[in-house]
C-alpha cells in the first residue's frame, strides 16, 4: 500500500515567490503568506510530523502552528537548540496581532460555545512570531523544500481560525488542517467531526481540501479516507491518516 507521503509527492507545488525571493529584515508578508498553501494546526504543540510531511514532499511551504499552553521562550529555545533537521533559520519576524487581522475580525462563535473555556488552565501569554527556515547547503530536494515557514502563535486555535481565514477580507481557506483531539483538558472543545472547529468552517463555508486525522479523532463531514498507510505523530504517537475533500 503507498503512504500518505507517496500520495502528497503526486500534489507538489512550487516554491511561492514570496518565499523564494524572501531576505533576511524583509517584513511579515502576511498577504503573500495566507495566499499560499498554509497547513493549520490548532494545539500543536512542539509536534514537527505535519511539517515534516509537507515539506519533505514540497506539497505545502507554509504552517500556521497555535496552543495556548506552550510559551514563546519555549518554542523559540527549542528551534535554537535542535530546530527542524536540515533546516537553519532565516529569519524570525515578531508579529502584533493587528498584523494578522489589520481589518478586525467578527467573531462567529455564540457566547454559549465559550462556556467550557472558562476551565482552561495554564494558558500562556499571546504571541506571535514567523520562522523562515532554508535548508542545510549539504541537502537537495530529496530531504525537502528549499525553504518554508512557520508562523507561531500562542492563542485559542478556534478563534485563531476564525480569525485568520474565516472573515470577509481572509485569502483564502487554509490548504490542510491537522485534527488530533487532547483530552484531560487539552482542548476546550473538540477539534475533531461534531466540535466547534468543524461547526466555525460550516457557518463561514471555509474547508480545507484536505485534514490529517489522528485515529482518536473524528473526521469532519464531507471527507474521505485516502488509501495509503498513516503515520504515527504528535501527542500520544496516534496513527494519523490524510482524508481529502469528496
Amino acid at each position: 500500500m503507498p503512504t500518505i507521503y507517496d500520495y502528497l509527492r503526486e500534489h507538489q507545488e512550487p516554491i511561492p515567490i514570496w518565499l523564494e525571493r524572501f531576505r533576511p529584515g524583509d517584513p511579515f508578508p502576511r498577504e503573500e503568506f495566507f495566499s499560499s498553501r498554509v497547513v493549520y494546526y490548532p494545539g500543536a504543540g512542539n509536534d514537527g510530523q505535519p511539517v515534516k510531511l509537507f515539506a519533505s514532499t514540497h506539497s505545502a511551504h507554509c504552517f500556521v502552528y497555535v496552543d495556548y499552553h506552550v510559551r514563546r521562550e519555549e518554542i523559540e529555545a527549542e528551534l535554537d537548540r535542535t530546530g527542524f533537521r536540515g533546516y537553519h533559520t532565516l529569519a524570525r519576524i515578531f508579529v502584533q496581532e493587528r498584523e494578522l487581522t489589520p481589518y478586525g475580525w467578527r467573531p462567529h462563535i455564540e457566547p454559549w460555545e465559550f462556556a467550557r473555556a472558562e476551565y482552561i488552565l495554564d494558558v500562556a501569554p499571546p504571541f506571535a512570531f514567523l520562522e523562515v527556515l532554508e535548508r542545510n547547503s549539504d541537502l537537495d530536494d530529496s530531504h525537502g523544500a528549499r525553504r518554508f515557514a512557520v508562523l507561531f502563535m500562542g492563542a485559542d486555535g478556534f478563534a485563531a481560525y476564525d480569525a485568520l481565514f474565516c472573515q470577509p477580507h481572509s485569502v483564502s481557506p487554509p490548504f490542510a488542517v491537522v485534527l488530533q483531539d487532547h483530552g484531560f483538558g487539552g482542548n476546550w472543545e473538540d477539534f475533531g467531526g461534531g466540535g466547534l472547529l468543524e461547526r466555525i468552517a460550516q457557518r463561514t463555508n471555509t474547508f480545507p481540501e484536505m485534514l490529517l486525522v489522528a485515529n482518536n479523532t473524528v473526521p469532519w463531514e464531507g471527507y474521505e479516507r485516502v488509501e495509503a498507510r498513516g503515520e504515527c505523530g504528535g501527542m500520544g504517537h496516534f496513527v494519523r491518516h490524510l482524508y481529502v475533500r469528496k
